[in-house]
């Protein structure tokens, strides 16, 4: 396969690197793991990664793609290291690859994915970008499997999502190249959500993003709930709420063939739990300024609370990947680097 060269293509790097004299100030990770990082990614010279990358420092490569207000430093800590990941993968000309993108709901995994997408399409590279989300059931069976929920929410749980469908999409796509996917509007029906029609491509790379992706079945729900709750948030469960945590427990099982078809898993990981309060409510609110519906009042709160309360915390913090980004309530990236590292620093706290 030709890919195409990233000389043809314009950055504005030099002045705002990791490396940059004096130091770019939104970049707020250590910048020794990031280079433990590229070591990983198969460069062992940062300047020359840089070089690799740079062309022109006037301008980022799909600049307009990212979210208003982005900084430099997911450019640097996510955007380029995520490409180069993806660009290694590409030069293997005899197998299809997946890498998963895990994070909180609005921690800006959606607005990563979609930058990629446009950078990959730049770069001509054949790569395609698809959530978890996009594989909800068709309304009426959404519906369905979500009633009776003690959070009275209408998609987002384990359960909720067409699995048998994403097995066979991932299995056609490996072996003739067709991606063929549904697309998920959640706006529709008043912001309950339905499908609005489907995708057809022809990647070579796929990313899949969402928000349990990855989390791993819990072997004693119990004792998580008695002991380990305590250490992110102090929420008080119902007993509905525990009831119902072992039928998620469930449908989180028939995810796990997903998770294993996944080469990679890149977590976007928040240093405070409870960010995902703000997230979520700045997520429903720039939806509602787009599309006009979104989750409102209880039916935010309660959408919070299911983040909070459906699965164990500790399980969604604990995700197996293979490398990690620490971001503050803020989303500042006060940390990236390989999952083995991250697990002995404690410099992002």
């Amino acid at each position: 396969m030709n890919i195409k060269s990233t000389k043809n293509f314009y950055f504005n790097l030099s002045k705002s690197s990791p490396w940059s004299h004096p130091l770019n100030p939104e970049i707020l990770y250590p910048i020794k793991y990031f280079e433990r990082l590229l070591l990983d990614l198969g460069w062992e010279d940062p300047s020359e990664w840089l070089n690799h990358w740079i062309y022109n420092t006037d301008n980022y490569i799909s600049r307009d793609s990212w979210t208003k207000g982005t900084k430099s430093d997911w450019f640097w800590g996510l955007g380029l290291p995520l490409l180069t990941d993806i660009e290694r993968h590409l030069s293997n000309e005899r197998e299809r690859s997946i890498i998963g993108i895990s994070g909180l709901p609005g921690s800006g995994k959606t607005s990563l994915g979609r930058w990629i997408e446009a950078a990959a399409n730049e770069l001509g590279w054949p790569v395609s970008v698809i959530s978890l989300d996009d594989f909800y059931l068709p309304a009426n069976e959404l519906d369905i499997a979500m009633s009776g929920n003690p959070w009275n929410v209408p998609r987002g749980i384990p359960g909720s999502h067409s699995i048998d469908l994403l097995i066979k999409t991932i299995d056609i796509w490996k072996k003739n190249g067709s991606l063929n996917a549904p697309i998920f509007e959640k706006f529709l029906r008043g912001g309950l959500g339905n499908r609005s029609g489907w995708k057809l491509t022809k990647p070579k790379l796929i990313i899949i993003e969402g928000w349990f992706l990855g989390c791993l079945t819990c072997n004693n729900l119990l004792l998580k709930k008695q002991i380990q709750e305590n250490k992110f948030i102090e929420l008080e469960l119902n007993q509905e709420e525990v009831e119902y945590r072992k039928i998620i427990q469930d449908s989180l099982f028939k995810y796990q063939p997903i998770w294993k078809e996944i080469n990679r898993v890149w977590h976007i990981k928040a240093i405070n739990f409870n960010s995902t309060i703000d997230w979520k409510t700045e997520q429903e609110e720039n939806l509602y300024k787009e599309k006009g519906a979104s989750l409102k009042g209880k039916s935010l709160s309660s959408f919070i609370r299911m983040i909070q309360t459906a699965i164990p915390q500790e399980d969604l913090m604990k995700i197996p990947s293979d490398v990690v980004a620490r971001i503050n309530t803020r989303r500042e990236l006060k940390w990236v680097g390989i999952s083995k590292d991250e697990e002995n620093s404690s410099d992002y706290k």
